[in-house]
């Protein structure tokens, strides 16, 4: 899906637009009086707490556009983008691999999600590839559930990728006015040229939930640990360098609420995998499907490929090309074909 409007509320009427005519499964399901009077619901149980999220106002109006192009409600569609910075049980875990061997840069990532959140998603909120440009911001693809406002990871016209990885769960307190976490990561795509720009987009943006935040290009790779209340970078000097969904450094571990267990054998995996990998992008699909530690969930997966593997992609940032899993059941790293899509 390609988008070029003018402004936020034309991307998010674009995008509606799109969606209906397509048939996304969500929209008929949303706009059905049970769900919707639920999702009502729930956004006047929970409005009080969304008070003290940031969130711009350009954002808003892109969600009034995707609310009048589709007929589903604005509050709805705000409860679902934003719900994850209240419901913190629920979120995205994932994995990522950034390589940068044999002249190529490589960063390789699969979206988990508990499985049967998973099941649900692939249904009903299967993932689209947006291509997107707003007027004054970088042109940036993302791979996304429809509707998502904010972004999971993508990679922009500039050379930058960027991943996103919920950690869960913790026990963060996060004082008022911090960013809607979603919207950090395309915040990110948007405004990045380089990792240092990164770099100061993320200091001057603190989030209210904890996230791991990779940032790569040609030139460098970093793991951004934050809390509402401190930013840890991870830099290496190796051709590799791997994150998951707990953090690693010490003085972050007493926010963890449970087992990191799960998180911490996924790293170790994927950092032996990207040592003694050759740098091609057959290469990186084999270390996204592994499942050298059991596909189990316990929350968090033990491998790259577990139960709840939702998303499974490369991106060759190179060759601004997308290498993505066409997987209908999950996890669909091991049961689709991986189709190639080039943004050069």
């Amino acid at each position: 899906m390609t988008l070029r409007e003018g402004n936020h509320y034309d991307t998010g009427f674009a995008y509606g637009t799109l969606l209906r005519r397509m048939g996304y499964p969500i929209i008929r399901i949303v706009k059905s009086w049970p769900v919707a009077a639920l999702f009502g619901l729930a956004y006047r149980a929970t409005r009080k707490h969304f008070t003290a999220i940031r969130i711009p106002a350009e954002y808003l109006d892109e969600l009034r556009g995707y609310s009048d192009a589709t007929g589903i409600s604005y509050n709805c569609l705000y409860f679902i983008n934003f719900c994850f910075d209240i419901l913190k049980r629920f979120g995205f875990h994932c994995s990522t691999i950034s390589l940068a061997l044999a002249g190529k840069t490589l960063v390789c990532r699969n979206t988990d999600l508990l499985p049967w959140i998973g099941k649900i998603a692939l249904r009903w909120l299967p993932s689209i590839v947006v291509d997107m440009q707003i007027p004054g911001r970088s042109r940036f693809v993302h791979i996304t559930p429809g509707f998502f406002l904010g972004a999971l990871n993508g990679f922009n016209e500039r050379g930058i990728a960027v991943t996103s990885h919920q950690v869960l769960p913790t026990r963060e307190e996060a004082a008022p006015g911090g960013l809607a976490s979603v919207l950090l990561p395309r915040l990110l795509l948007e405004q990045s040229g380089t990792v240092e720009d990164a770099d100061d987009l993320i200091h001057r943006n603190r989030i209210r939930r904890c996230l791991n935040v990779m940032v790569v290009s040609d030139a460098a790779a970093h793991v951004y640990e934050i809390s509402p209340g401190h930013i840890h970078v991870i830099k290496t000097n190796e051709h590799y360098l791997c994150c998951t969904t707990h953090f690693q450094h010490e003085e972050l571990h007493r926010l963890h609420r449970s087992s990191t267990e799960g998180s911490k054998q996924r790293l170790e995996l994927m950092n032996r995998l990207a040592r003694d990998g050759d740098g091609t992008v057959a290469d990186a699909i084999t270390m996204l499907q592994s499942t050298e530690n059991g596909t189990g969930h316990d929350g968090s997966g033990f491998s790259p490929t577990n139960d709840g593997t939702y998303q499974s992609f490369v991106i060759d940032l190179t060759d601004r090309t997308l290498h993505l899993s066409d997987g209908r059941t999950l996890p669909v790293s091991l049961t689709g074909t991986y189709r190639s899509l080039s943004f050069a």
